[in-house]
């Protein structure tokens, strides 16, 4: 009885690159060289992250210099600046980022921190990114004479164009792809400008707002600011969570900040953070970057998805712990509300495609289907087809929709083919939304889509499950989990290892959890040693297995706290009978 994943066993690791490393366990070897780790020096870097010397200056960027007289001479002037982010929690914190300190420098140099503003558009009424109207409104409302993106603003240039003719100025913090034509009217600190010196090219929003803070900082400094060494360093919580939530690979220097990020989270001084990780059951010092992408990033994202994000830059800046409590709960409500609409809007998505057939991409659009939300279930309904898709909401004769992708299928420029029939579109390559107007123009984008799938995609598009390297239950024990958790913090990138376990026996089983939807065994090896086993969503296998049925799993390594007692985890990924 085989998987529906065609499994992959990654290379063993050759003797030669052993030979040179007889210390290192076999399979910790091939981990880390499968994560191109194969001399002692970056061995040693990874395990032992250093901030002087795998963080890259701010000064690289090119226009830094621009941006920093740029904003001082705004709050010399006495100048409104706003800073423009996205919805989600990579613009929600990088927003954060700049607001709070902006405030912070205001109040150490005696500036004027009511100039200070923010602004984040309403993903259904406003859409994605800067837009001309906005603009427009900041000139006349807020009198704004400079606006700093924050993930979005490079594919802006119209709305930056009309900033320019209303007397206002842009820099534009931005990591996404490039478009075909760049604002002129801007300062662009954007890792991916063409002629760009900053070597991480893979850094999120917040990312990119973090490198502008810390020039701001250290312009503060020299002007007698009272910020002591490293103060930036406690704006690294936020970068956490954006870098874990944009889903950024997990090395070279992201892997650094999200390190740093997790020890500052874990001793946060923002009010508003310490309520949300109360809310969601997080212990005290125990947020990781599970706990980011499953806890902190649902929550802060809620506020976009069903109501506005100002919800949540409103939490992360809040300095009053009662405002800050109140503003964690409405977080909370709002994600429970998020989660009961996916499944909803997950069901009609899912109707809506029927039988996927050999189509190579799939499309799902519906009436009345939140913004917000069809992103989640594109996200979703990948999982479950194992192919790219693109779910769209309908509004009359406006369509909104969002794409997620399978790996080596660049779904933004998938985009780029319907490019003549698009209003608006974004992304990077796992990820893309859009909007376009009318039901023949979206028939006729969805056709350059499929066109461009079809000629790209070729071969099995089956699920792959790659695996790292095989492990008996012999090695599977406490301390060889503890050399494991040294690859922490996991990530896109750096997947926690899966391991493939042969010639497994059952010889106990049984269903666990609510519903019965968990699967429980203990198995035994060929040389006699017993694993206990839980596969998560695995219960249906309870009926097509036996005792004493001969198994192997694709398994990973986990811990199991219950009552004070610490024991490992060996939770199946996948399985097959023999």
């Amino acid at each position: 009885m085989a998987s529906e994943k065609r499994w992959h066993l990654a290379e063993p690791v050759g003797q030669e690159i052993r030979a040179q490393f007889p210390d290192i366990h076999p399979v910790l070897l091939q981990l880390l060289v499968r994560r191109g780790l194969q001399t002692q020096n970056a061995i040693e870097a990874f395990f032992e992250p250093d901030w002087e010397r795998d963080t890259h200056t701010h000064k690289l960027f090119l226009q830094m210099p621009a941006a920093v007289a740029r904003v001082f001479r705004a709050l010399e002037n006495r100048e409104v600046i706003t800073v423009h982010g996205d919805y989600d929690a990579d613009g929600v914190c990088g927003s954060a980022v700049l607001v709070s300190t902006l405030r912070e420098i205001c109040r150490a140099l005696s500036f004027d921190e009511k100039k200070i503003t923010f602004y984040l558009p309403h993903r259904e009424k406003e859409g994605y990114g800067v837009s001309v109207p906005t603009v427009d409104q900041l000139h006349a409302e807020k009198q704004t004479k400079l606006i700093i993106t924050v993930d979005c603003g490079i594919s802006n240039k119209p709305a930056i164009e009309r900033a320019h003719e209303l007397g206002i100025d842009t820099i534009v913090c931005d990591h996404h792809t490039m478009p075909a034509v760049l604002p002129t009217h801007a300062i662009l600190i954007h890792p991916l400008v063409p002629g760009e010196t900053y070597p991480n090219k893979t850094l999120c929003g917040t990312g990119v707002a973090f490198k502008l803070a810390c020039a701001l900082i250290h312009e503060a400094q020299l002007r007698d600011a009272a910020f002591p060494t490293g103060h930036e360093k406690w704006l690294l919580d936020l970068v956490a969570i954006a870098t874990v939530t944009d889903v950024m690979p997990l090395h070279g220097e992201n892997r650094v900040l999200e390190k740093y990020g997790l020890v500052v989270l874990n001793k946060t001084r923002r009010v508003g953070l310490r309520k949300l990780l109360e809310v969601a059951g997080v212990k005290p010092g125990a947020a990781d970057t599970f706990t980011i992408g499953f806890q902190i990033g649902p929550r802060l994202n809620a506020a976009g998805r069903m109501r506005h994000a100002k919800a949540a830059l409103e939490l992360l800046l809040e300095e009053d712990e009662t405002r800050a409590t109140e503003l964690a709960e409405e977080l909370h409500r709002t994600n429970i509300d998020r989660q009961h609409a996916s499944e909803v809007l997950y069901q009609a998505a899912k109707q809506s495609i029927g039988d996927p057939s050999e189509r190579k991409i799939l499309f799902a659009v519906g009436d009345g289907w939140s913004a917000g939300l069809v992103g989640l279930v594109a996200s979703k309904l990948v999982s479950e087809f194992s192919r790219p898709i693109l779910v769209i909401g309908r509004e009359g004769e406006q369509y909104v929709g969002s794409g997620r992708s399978i790996q080596g299928f660049n779904i933004t420029s998938a985009l780029h083919a319907a490019e003549a029939f698009l209003d608006k579109f974004g992304g990077h390559p796992q990820a893309c939304g859009f909007s376009t107007n009318g039901s023949e123009r979206l028939a006729a984008a969805l056709s350059c889509v499929e066109d461009y799938a079809e000629r790209t995609l070729v071969g099995d598009i089956a699920p792959v499950l790659t695996i790292d390297a095989e492990l008996t239950l012999e090695d599977a024990r406490l301390p060889f989990y503890e050399e494991i958790s040294r690859f922490a913090p996991f990530g896109e990138g750096n997947a926690k290892p899966l391991f493939l376990v042969r010639d497994l026996t059952i010889v106990a089983m049984d269903l666990v959890g609510a519903d019965g939807k968990h699967l429980r065994l203990t198995a035994r090896s060929a040389r006699g040693t017993l694993g206990k086993m839980i596969g998560f969503r695995l219960g249906e296998w309870h009926k097509k297995l036996k005792l004493g049925a001969a198994i192997e799993a694709v398994v990973e390594l986990g811990i199991n706290e219950w009552q004070g007692r610490r024991e490992l985890q060996i939770k199946i990924i996948d399985l097959r009978a023999l």
